[in-house]
């Protein structure tokens, strides 16, 4: 399979923007289990800082998933245009 060079570059930030995702979902699970809770109330996420972390890190994970979907979209649409 041959890919120009938009598909490749398509792919490689598709790429980047998943490990960034799992980076980031992995840090929220190590949290999580530290603090030994995953179930993240209102009041623990506005009264610790671990909480804040957990809100910055659900905020990441919430972008990069679009930009991730967006990503696969683009390059299925290369895809089938060539």
């Amino acid at each position: 399979m041959k890919l120009n060079e938009n598909e490749k570059d398509t792919l490689f930030k598709l790429f980047l923007f998943t490990v960034t995702e799992l980076f980031c979902i992995s840090i929220y699970i190590i949290i999580s289990a530290l603090s030994g809770d995953f179930n993240w109330t209102v009041e623990r996420l506005t009264s610790s800082f671990g909480g804040a972390v957990i809100q910055l890190l659900q905020l990441i994970i919430l972008i990069n998933g679009v930009i991730i979907f967006m990503y696969v979209a683009i390059f299925l649409i290369l895809l089938v245009k060539n």
